[in-house]
């Protein structure tokens, strides 16, 4: 795959002196590290992490100025009250008491800073052979190097509470005077004055005089007061406060309206929060629609907080959101290999080197308007440098593979599932259009999402409501066996016409979210119905097959909270209209539905989850929900995955006890196969699986059959394509291995063995269904390639593409192309 940009961010830690040669020293070890992925690229980025964007605020136009940059290890400008009675040892956390990492690192000046864009420009194009251009970073926290202008000159910017009282500057913030003269501000700076006017007026100057060519703004810059929780401007995790919502709207529009004009036509990258679109607009009041459509901005890469707190989730269900709508048509992928601030080097410890956060988030997909599958046109890697300045030549070298074999390998046709989501629907909503806002079912839908992606709800393409009602409009039978997962109170009476057109075509569906907030027609069509709602503690019962635990079980228990969950459970059965329950929660005789089953007359299925999530309902202080494991309430984020079984894809999971961690799973295609991602926290726990097409049977594994499922026991990174599906009554263990082709004129071959009269399904590469061919050959033949054993291949044209099919198979099979 040919990318459009590699985008490598460096720290200033790795320039041992300021002189000439080691700005080229460290130049050239840069580029030729990363030239095999480069290659790749139509240009090369250079993201500078110099200090924390406080460089851009100081800044008066004289080079020979002194520059602060990160040469601390921990949180540079800590707390200044920190908690008392702390012990020696306590004081060894760099979050309290930060390092430098060099005894002898002092504060450089803006001329260095100059001399070094010329030589990573000019050293770049040498060795790369292409353009490179070079970004300015602006982090509002206190984390990467000494602040004067945030935390002594200018306290008043720093508004959120996020690591200590007032630590985070806030882009809706506003300037006290400053006689002091700056860059774009030589009479010092008037009262009043917007952040988002100084510090773009800042940046061009900057950036004029310095060279550099764009600006990334850092860990949720411009989109929220609070972008690190799920607490903000509408939501305190008590309630909701919607009235708030234009008067935060209209505040973050002003940041960025006094920013793109006073910066001028410098191009913005962006960071974003940690969390989904949804969530920014429910929690914060975030204008996103309008932000997306007004100015000149890449959107949000996804967020580095999967190594830190392995939420895979939450990680890719904001990233999904974030691209559905996404400005100008491309969007980028970013890893965490490095950190230069905190010691830790996420390749090689978070990580443990398992690439999984490299396979997941690359299987993902974007449905565009013209009906074809986006992925990820630029990769970024953060950083190229250690917190020790080091730049090992291991990282690269063991990075790259993996990112060249995920992007050549990702998806290029629609996944078995497919995120329907409301971006213009949940923007409207959030901002009171119609019927006044209502962030309250935004929120809940949103975090249960992530939620079920966490807990391993196969979900990694997305589709926008717009481009979805163009394409069911043009092209409905598209979604011909495609799971839509659709959040309820996103679909307007447009959307449901064209989910139905979608239906009509073989499309199948499973909402989420709450009755109260979806149309009555659409509760019509699910066969369900709104009641009275009830909240407080819910005792819940299935009629699905749970996941398995070797001790003990999951709580049956479940508490409601209703500020979490858009009120309380208030679905009930539509009677004589054959949907079917699948979950319920009762409290002293009265029953609530918490999923459901319909099948249409075309035999489409629609399925109905109550977005649900078990925290505990004392709120604590903090920015987070405060979750209960499962062995203390019901985990209600599995329903979904736990529904798929009714639209054939049964996805169970076993672990030793109720709160062990358990898979996630992404499904891509490609070239016609199956392709699986997974990241299992912990590899004690196993996976059963079946699908429409019977258990797969994955590349290069032994897969046991147990009672007609696939039984895998995946490590911790999972990364298999599957073209073999099997239907087999007889346990057994089915082994795969890719053949070499030693034959002229061929250009593959698999071979399967284990086989006791079954049915066996094979989904070849494009484009080679008339060199396929099929042998069984006898145990005396198994390794003569041209055995004579021959079969007549018979072919099947599903909704998910062509396959050969091979009835009452016993022994092995060799397919060749």
């Amino acid at each position: 795959m040919q990318l459009k940009n590699v985008t490598l961010e460096l720290s200033a830690k790795p320039f041992r002196d300021d002189s000439d040669a080691e700005l080229r020293r460290v130049a050239r070890k840069l580029f030729t590290q990363w030239k095999p992925l480069t290659d790749r690229a139509e240009r090369i980025s250079v993201l500078l992490w110099i200090a924390d964007g406080s460089e851009i605020l100081e800044y008066t136009g004289n080079p020979e100025a002194p520059l602060e940059w990160n040469y601390w290890y921990g949180v540079a400008n800590p707390d200044p009250n920190p908690p008392a009675g702390l012990s020696e040892r306590a004081w060894k956390n760099t979050h309290l008491r930060p390092v430098k990492f060099r005894p002898d690192a002092a504060p450089r000046t803006y001329g260095w800073l100059k001399r070094l864009i010329a030589v990573l420009r000019e050293t770049g194009a040498e060795i790369g052979g292409k353009p490179v251009r070079v970004g300015a970073t602006f982090d509002n926290g206190p984390e990467f190097a000494v602040s004067a202008f945030k935390y002594r000159k200018h306290p008043e910017i720093a508004q959120a509470h996020t690591l200590y009282p007032h630590s985070f500057v806030v882009c809706t913030a506003a300037l006290r005077a400053d006689p002091q003269p700056y860059a774009g501000f030589p009479e010092g700076i008037p009262e009043g004055t917007p952040l988002g006017a100084f510090l773009g007026r800042q940046l061009r100057c900057f950036a004029h005089d310095l060279g550099y060519d764009y600006i990334w703004l850092s860990n949720g810059m411009g989109f929220g007061a609070e972008t690190w929780g799920i607490t903000g401007s509408l939501f305190d995790k008590k309630e909701f406060r919607p009235e708030k919502a234009p008067e935060a709207a209209a505040a973050m529009l002003r940041f960025w309206e006094e920013f793109t004009r006073n910066a001028g036509d410098i191009p913005v990258e962006t960071r974003g929060s940690n969390f989904s679109a949804g969530l920014e607009m429910a929690t914060d009041g975030c204008p996103l629609g309008e932000i997306y459509r007004r100015y000149r901005i890449a959107p949000p890469v996804n967020s580095p907080w999967a190594a830190l707190n392995f939420n895979t989730g939450v990680e890719l269900a904001a990233w999904m959101s974030h691209v559905a709508e996404a400005p100008g048509g491309e969007f980028p992928f970013r890893f965490y290999i490095h950190d230069p601030w905190f010691r830790n080097s996420p390749w090689l410890d978070r990580y443990g080197r398992e690439p999984w956060d490299i396979y997941l988030p690359l299987s993902i997909g974007r449905l565009g308007a013209s009906g074809k599958i986006e992925t990820p046109s630029s990769v970024a890697l953060l950083s190229a440098d250690d917190s020790e300045g080091a730049m090992p030549d291991q990282v690269p070298q063991e990075v790259i593979p993996h990112l060249l074999d995920a992007l050549d390998h990702g998806p290029d046709r629609l996944a078995p599932l497919l995120w329907v989501y409301p971006f213009d629907e949940y923007d409207r909503t959030v901002a009171g259009a119609g019927e006044g806002a209502r962030p309250a079912p935004v929120f809940a839908e949103e975090w249960y999402l992530g939620a079920a992606i966490q807990n391993g709800l196969p979900l990694n393409t997305v589709v926008s409501t717009g481009n979805f009602r163009k394409l069911a409009a043009e092209r409905p039978e598209l979604f011909a066996g495609c799971v839509l997962a659709v959040p309820l109170s996103g679909v307007t009476p447009g959307n449901l016409a064209a989910l139905r057109q979608a239906a009509a075509a073989g499309a199948e569906c499973l909402f989420y979210g709450t009755a109260a907030h979806a149309l009555p027609e659409l509760c019509e069509w699910l066969g369900i119905a709104p009641a009275e709602p009830v909240a407080g503690e819910v005792t819940v019962r299935l009629a699905m097959e749970q996941d398995r635990c070797e001790t003990g079980a999951p709580s049956a228990s479940l508490p409601v909270a209703e500020q979490f969950n858009a009120g309380g459970l208030e679905a009930v059965l539509k009677p004589e209209t054959g949907a079917v329950e699948l979950a319920a929660a009762e409290q002293n005789g009265v029953c609530r539905l918490l999923a459901s089953v319909r099948t249409l007359e075309n035999g489409s299925r629609l399925g109905f989850v109550r977005a649900l999530t078990p925290c505990e309902t004392e709120v604590k202080p903090g920015r987070h929900l405060d979750l209960l494991p499962p062995s203390e309430a019901f985990p209600a984020e599995r329903l979904m995955r736990l529904a798929l079984a009714e639209f054939g894809w049964k996805l169970r999971f076993t672990g030793f006890g109720a709160d062990t961690l358990l898979p996630r799973i992404n499904l891509s295609r490609h070239d016609n196969a199956f392709c699986w991602s997974v990241f299992a926290p912990d590899t004690t726990a196993a996976m059963r699986l079946n699908t429409p097409f019977g258990a797969p049977v994955p590349d290069e594994m032994e897969t046991r059959l147990c009672g007609g499922d696939a039984l895998w026991h995946p490590g911790k990174c999972m990364h298999r394509a599957c073209r073999c599906f099997v239907r087999q009554r007889q346990d057994a263990v089915i082994g795969c291995k890719t053949m070499w082709a030693e034959y002229a004129g061929v250009k593959g071959r698999m071979q399967y063995a284990g086989f006791r009269d079954a049915e066996v399904r094979f989904f070849p590469p494009e484009g080679c269904e008339a060199t396929l061919e099929v042998v069984n050959p006898p145990p005396e033949d198994r390794w003569n390639l041209l055995s004579e054993a021959l079969l007549p291949v018979e072919w099947e044209d599903t909704l998910h593409g062509r396959c050969a099919v091979v009835r009452n198979v016993n022994g092995t099979l060799r397919f060749a192309w």
